[in-house]
């Protein structure tokens, strides 16, 4: 018999806020965390907005010499662990999973020493750069700190890469082959490498970041990191730990078109995607009270989502409060969708709608309710988040409050 996934404990770090609690009150405001590019100089760069981390101070966790995406998920998962209430060390460390990823890995790394490896080769180096870079180090630097013997899988999916690792990470508690698991993802891309491939690709924006708004030009890249702590409904009771909600279900679907950045109309991959979690009925239509969207802002993506949900949830669709909180973090590639999920979690919490900040100018084929500029009060009992990735990925997930 399945068992019902819940989440216990939620850390994160986002442009917005350092820590669930500053991240909460500022998404509730709606504050924007884009600003000027500080972390290299980007005057000679089309692109010189981002969203960038603020005041992190690795030296807290020991992880100073590591790169920022592994600093920035240790950094989540420490929050997520202690908000839990969870001891490592009283449980079986076979018993714990870990599903952390990263869609890009040590990018940082990879800039600040190529140069220098070229001119100077050393293995030393070399394994620094190496260990620094590949993805699946942010799982590995989570096992050894909180000494975790049991799964640790790596999903990447590129921007359906959080979304994708909470799936993956409830499906390992409901088959039961953990009891707890650790879930989300970490980026952080904001370097001259990544900036200059999405600016060459058409999809960054050379001004602020506008969803849905008719002067949109496209996503401004965001970092940080978003961590969920999971285990079953009966062993949140019998800890007698807050939960913050449970996991429904989940989809998985693919634009088959070969298009590495935009999805076919004529493919209907996401109004496919979305109705099979549907079809899975663990929740009706009429009982959906918020979608978190994809919503990068480019030109044709959110023309593209808007239509897809019309036809998945039909007139219903008019009536349903949306909202892209990365008009507010950024988009944070790999890390988006975890964040997206805290995101939902904190506003079934706290019974508000969070918005879609910079939307004053509506494009007439994006005419949902994406709840501009201002969160609003509402009880949000069932949602969803929603995530799409370049090359096709897509990744739906659903959420009740308990």
């Amino acid at each position: 018999m399945k068992k019902r996934v819940v989440v216990t404990g939620m850390g994160v770090i986002t442009p917005i806020g350092i820590g669930l609690q500053e991240f909460r009150e500022n998404l509730k405001k709606g504050l924007s965390g884009e600003g000027v590019i500080t972390s290299f100089d980007a005057s000679h760069f089309p692109v010189k907005q981002a969203f960038e981390v603020k005041n992190f101070n690795p030296r807290k966790y020991g992880t100073h010499l590591l790169d920022p995406f592994i600093q920035y998920a240790v950094a989540a998962t420490a929050e997520a662990i202690q908000d839990a209430g969870f001891d490592a060390n009283q449980v079986d460390p076979f018993r714990v999973g870990i599903s952390v990823s990263s869609s890009k890995g040590g990018v940082h790394t990879i800039a600040r020493f190529h140069e220098r490896l070229k001119k100077h080769p050393s293995p030393i180096l070399g394994a620094r750069i190496y260990v620094n870079s590949v993805p699946n180090f942010a799982a590995q630097w989570i096992a050894r700190r909180w000494k975790i013997q049991g799964p640790a899988k790596c999903y990447v999916a590129a921007c359906a890469t959080g979304s994708v690792a909470v799936i993956e990470g409830a499906r390992m508690i409901r088959e039961g082959v953990v009891d707890y698991c650790i879930a989300g993802a970490s980026d952080a891309s904001i370097v001259p490498l990544m900036i200059a491939g999405y600016s060459q690709m058409k999809a960054l924006t050379r001004g602020s970041m506008l969803p849905f708004d008719k002067r949109r030009g496209g996503f401004l890249v965001g970092e940080g990191a978003g961590i969920v702590f999971l285990e079953n409904l009966e062993s949140a009771k019998a800890r007698g730990v807050k939960i913050y909600g449970e996991i429904l279900g989940s989809s998985y679907g693919n634009d088959g078109s070969g298009g590495i950045v935009h999805f076919k109309p004529e493919e209907e991959a996401l109004r496919k995607t979305v109705e099979a979690l549907l079809n899975q009925k663990h929740f009706g239509i009429d009982e959906l009270d918020y979608v978190n969207l994809h919503g990068t802002a480019t030109s044709r993506g959110d023309i593209y989502e808007t239509a897809q949900l019309k036809k998945a949830f039909g007139k219903k669709a008019y009536q349903i409060p949306m909202s892209s909180t990365k008009s507010l973090t950024g988009h944070m590639l790999g890390a988006s969708g975890a964040v997206e999920i805290i995101a939902c979690l904190v506003g079934m919490q706290d019974d508000f709608i969070p918005p879609t900040g910079g939307l004053e100018k509506h494009d007439p084929h994006c005419d949902l309710d994406y709840t501009p500029l201002k969160s609003k009060t509402a009880k949000v009992h069932t949602a969803l988040s929603l995530s799409m990735g370049f090359g096709g990925h897509i990744a739906t997930i659903a959420l009740r409050k308990i």
